[in-house]
């Protein structure tokens, strides 16, 4: 869930850090729930050249990788008439959007009416692509449309092929943009980014496997372990015991909330279990060094991926009181709760509900 710095949605700058508070030892005064999935799928425009996308929070932006992230945990509670209306149409039109070098644009509107568009650079390549694969692969296990797969594998296999597999450096960690974009950060191997490309390729991989594609998925899943093994070797900070930002950096950086501590929980969130023994250590670096996260104090947004494994680690005091700070923020501030949020919050509530991680 990244928002870097030349994003326009990053509000948030380095804060300082605070002394550990002793509020986690109480039971959380919970506001209201969210119905996530509903409020996601109001989230849906219905109207204008971007019908079928979502916006990110009302009169918003339509940012693809939050889009992504925010359909990606609903897929398994949708029947079948509400996956053929709220996300297989969704990635028709991603699919239709995605440009000749298989790299996509952010959308923002110009007007209420979703008619007067501008197109916005994406914050990543890898980004967009892997989650999209990610929400694709649950699509498919959930609807059983094979005929969709058929349709749209090449385009699908082009995209990750284009946006994940082509940008693996030397160090074998993918890079953020493809070769033609310029920026200053294109060559870097983040670790958020790289969580989720790594997620993608076993997720891609999965649906080739089941489609009895055994070289080609034994190809992505090679891809996965060697991105496995080089966060291994260049992302961790034995020293700090704490994950870098990215290959770039000397040190795991404890000193800003965005990137340098929430960086710390997105192997677990994303699955990367070569990475679990050091799940525990980049737990406690984020508790350590930006205690108060699950107040939401550091940055205007939730950051509701932490709550989300704060859940899977069974720390459920945490992970209920920044619920609670979410569902607050929700009925105050209800643009900051964007789909990706709503995404990540509906998990958390999966698993403290007791239906298990999705």
């Amino acid at each position: 869930m990244k928002r870097r710095d030349f994003h326009l949605l990053s509000l948030s700058a380095s804060l300082p850090v605070f002394a550990p508070s002793l509020a986690f030892a109480r039971k959380p005064v919970r506001t209201q729930a969210i119905d996530a999935i509903a409020a996601i799928k109001a989230l849906r425009i219905t109207t204008g050249p971007l019908a079928r996308g979502y916006l990110i929070a009302p009169d918003g932006r339509l940012n693809w990788y939050f889009t992504n992230l925010g359909l990606i945990p609903i897929v398994q509670y949708l029947n079948a008439a509400d996956l053929d209306t709220f996300i297989r149409p969704y990635m028709d039109l991603y699919l239709s959007r995605v440009q000749s070098d298989y790299t996509i644009q952010d959308v923002n509107f110009n007007d209420a009416s979703l008619q007067n568009i501008t197109l916005v650079p994406s914050d990543s390549d890898n980004s967009y692509a892997a989650t999209l694969a990610s929400l694709a692969a649950r699509y498919l296990r959930a609807s059983n449309n094979w005929a969709w797969w058929d349709a749209n594998k090449a385009k699908l296999k082009a995209m990750v092929d284009a946006n994940i597999a082509a940008l693996q450096k030397t160090n074998g960690l993918c890079r953020v943009f493809q070769l033609s974009r310029i920026s200053p950060v294109a060559d870097y191997g983040y670790m958020m980014n790289n969580a989720e490309d790594y997620r993608a390729l076993r997720d891609f991989a999965a649906i080739l496997a089941l489609r009895g594609e055994s070289t080609l998925s034994n190809y992505y899943n090679n891809i996965a372990s060697t991105i496995a093994q080089s966060m291994v070797i260049y992302l961790w900070d034995s020293g700090r015991s704490g994950f870098k930002t990215s290959d770039q950096d000397a040190h795991a950086d404890s000193t800003s909330f965005y990137p340098g501590t929430t960086c710390q929980v997105f192997p677990q969130a994303f699955g990367v279990s070569e990475l679990s023994t050091y799940f525990t250590a980049a737990y406690q670096f984020l508790n350590r060094y930006s205690p108060q996260w699950p107040s939401e104090i550091y940055d205007p947004y939730p950051w509701a991926i932490l709550g989300y494994v704060a859940a899977k680690r069974g720390d459920t005091n945490r992970a209920r009181t920044q619920m609670a700070a979410t569902e607050k923020k929700y009925a105050n501030q209800r643009a900051l709760v964007t789909i990706n949020e709503l995404g990540f919050y509906q998990r958390t509530q999966s698993i403290l509900n007791g239906f298990g991680d999705i």
